[in-house]
């Protein structure tokens, strides 16, 4: 059985950077959206993430939107974006996973997954094998994303002690 102890912990997707994700030989970096890459409440990519993609792939690192999401936001964002976008992905389930291997041709080794959430993003990348990073999420304003936060706290203190 796999433990959702994510790689590495960020405070936000800024601290991710190119130069981190080559060393470890990452080509594709799977993007959760809501609440990682943007609040809830937007549907408007900031200028901030625009660049942070604009730099990703110009280190030769394909920035992939891979949501559970099943609104709007994923291809109104991957529009913006100028990205691809997997919505309804149904993490940590692996069947998404693997038809965007696929589609990508892409060892699982040269992955990164990031997201907000232990149980789903986080959880998704360990039982498959990816490199995974969590971040805290952006807002925990709704109380049940800070229950939920709190509940996924015992592995993100896990992360830090595997790290000592």
């Amino acid at each position: 059985m796999k433990l959702p102890i994510p790689n590495r912990a960020v405070h936000d997707i800024y601290e991710l950077t190119p130069d981190f994700l080559r060393s470890r030989n990452i080509t594709l970096l799977l993007m959760d959206l809501d609440n990682t890459l943007a609040p809830y409440s937007t549907d408007e990519a900031t200028p901030a993430l625009k660049a942070w993609i604009a730099s990703m792939k110009a280190a030769g690192i394909e920035p992939f939107l891979f949501s559970n999401n099943k609104g709007d936001r994923p291809s109104i964002f991957a529009r913006q974006l100028n990205v691809d976008y997997v919505k309804l992905a149904h993490k940590p389930k692996q069947a998404a996973l693997r038809q965007v291997l696929t589609q990508k041709s892409t060892p699982i080794e040269r992955v990164c997954i990031i997201g907000d959430q232990i149980y789903t993003d986080v959880l998704c990348g360990s039982i498959a094998g990816a490199y995974t990073v969590v971040v805290r999420p952006i807002s925990l304003k709704n109380p049940l994303h800070a229950l939920r936060y709190a509940a996924e706290t015992p592995f993100r203190l896990l992360y830090k002690v595997k790290q000592t």
